[in-house]
C-alpha cells in the first residue's frame, strides 16, 4: 500500500475536539496511513480562526461555512464575507461549506425558512468569490437540490449525502459530486449511495470526529480513511488502489489543490 495516496475531503479537526497539539499527531497518524491531505471544515464562526491558523500546515486544506442549525442566530453570510475580504489567510480557503439545510434537527417552519435564506446568501457569496460549495442536506435532500439548481454557479460537493436513487441521479445530472463518510463500513444507506453514484462521482471523508468506521469509536480521525476505501473497493469489486486514485484525483480537482 506504500504507493497509495488518500484524501480526507471533509473533517472537523478543531476545538473543542482537537487542539493545536493533537492536530500534529493527527497529521502524523494520517501520513502513516497514507492520508496525505486533510480538508478541515469550520462551520461555526467560533472556530474560524483556529481552522484558518491550521491551514498554514501543508497537509491541511480548509473550508469555512455556516451550519444551517445556526440560522436562527446568524441570518446572513456577512461574517464569512468579512473573512474572505480581509483575513490574511483568506487565500487558503478552498471552499464555502458546510452550508445547506437541516430538517432533521430543525422542524419549525419559520426556522427552516431562515435556513433557506442563509443558504442562498452563502451560495451567492461562493458565486461572488468563485469558490465551490460543500453542502449539508440532512432530511432535506430534494429541497437542497432545488435551491442549488436555481442559485449555485460553482462546483458542488454533497457532503455525507443520503439521497434516494432519484435524488442521486438528479445530483449527478447537475454535475455534483458526493462524499462518502467512513461509517460506510457499518451503514447500509451509505453503501447504497456508493453503488448508486459509482466510483467516478464519489470522494472520501471522515466527518471527523463523527462517522467512525466502527461502533462506539470517538473521536474518529482522518487516519481511518483507508478502512472506508477498502470497504468501497469490496462493494464495487475494485482494487483499493483504484479507489485511492479516483477519489483523490476528484477531491484535488474539486478543491483545486495538489497532493
Amino acid at each position: 500500500m506504500t504507493d497509495l495516496k488518500f484524501i480526507d475531503s471533509h473533517s472537523h479537526i478543531h476545538q473543542p475536539w482537537f487542539s493545536s497539539v493533537t492536530i500534529d499527531k493527527i497529521i502524523k497518524d494520517s501520513l502513516d496511513n497514507y492520508v496525505v491531505k486533510i480538508v478541515s471544515c469550520a462551520s461555526d464562526p467560533e472556530n474560524y480562526e483556529f481552522v484558518l491558523q491550521s491551514s498554514e500546515k501543508s497537509e491541511i486544506e480548509i473550508t469555512l461555512g455556516i451550519q444551517p442549525t445556526l440560522a436562527d442566530k446568524i441570518g446572513d453570510a456577512d461574517v464569512l464575507r468579512d473573512i474572505l475580504s480581509n483575513h490574511k489567510l483568506s487565500k487558503n480557503i478552498s471552499a464555502i461549506g458546510e452550508i445547506g439545510l437541516d430538517y432533521h434537527w430543525v422542524k419549525d417552519d419559520v426556522l427552516q425558512l431562515k435556513q433557506e435564506r442563509l443558504f442562498i446568501d452563502c451560495i451567492n457569496l461562493a458565486n461572488e468569490f468563485d469558490l465551490p460549495v460543500v453542502i449539508h442536506s440532512r432530511k432535506a435532500e430534494t429541497e437542497v437540490l432545488d435551491i442549488l439548481e436555481k442559485y449555485a454557479q460553482t462546483a458542488v460537493l454533497l457532503h455525507s449525502y443520503e439521497g434516494n436513487l432519484k435524488e442521486i441521479n438528479r445530483s449527478l445530472d447537475l454535475g455534483y459530486i458526493i462524499s462518502i463518510p467512513t461509517n460506510v463500513t457499518i451503514r447500509g444507506n451509505r453503501r447504497k449511495v456508493v453503488k448508486r453514484a459509482g466510483l467516478e462521482n464519489i470522494i472520501l471523508e471522515t466527518d471527523s470526529p463523527y462517522c467512525a468506521p466502527v461502533e462506539n469509536m470517538f473521536p474518529n480521525t482522518p487516519s481511518s480513511i483507508p478502512v472506508a476505501a477498502s470497504k468501497i473497493a469490496d462493494l464495487l469489486e475494485l482494487d483499493i488502489g483504484e479507489v485511492a486514485s479516483a477519489t483523490s484525483e476528484l477531491s484535488s480537482k474539486f478543491y483545486d489543490f495538489k497532493y
